[in-house]
């Protein structure tokens, strides 16, 4: 079963494979100063499109794994990038239930 002390890096570990998201995801946990953590897709990249997931490294590592797992819900709800939906409606909670059912069940 999995937990929020599992680690920072071992859960982007777990995610990529239980549940990859239609583009590929860069995680990165540097000092962010306004936010705990975001997500975007870049769809006009050098490296081609993809998810960036960004998590504060000033925060706790049990908290950073709650963040980056609420960010991977976006990139899994946004699906091909190709269209917005609300950032936390229906789609994104189905997403939520969706990795938190992988990571347990793991």
């Amino acid at each position: 079963m999995m937990s929020l002390q599992d680690g920072f890096r071992p859960t982007i570990r777990r995610l990529r494979i239980l549940v990859p998201p239609v583009w590929p995801v860069k995680v990165r946990s540097l000092p962010l100063t306004h936010v705990d953590g975001d997500c975007t897709f870049l769809h006009e990249s050098k490296s081609g499109p993809h998810f960036s997931i960004r998590v504060n490294s000033k925060i706790a590592e049990e908290t950073r794994v709650s963040i980056l797992i609420h960010e991977w819900a976006h990139a899994l709800s946004w699906g091909s990038g190709t269209h917005r939906i609300r950032d936390h409606g229906p789609e994104w909670g189905l997403a939520m239930s969706r990795i938190w059912q992988a990571l347990v069940e793991d």
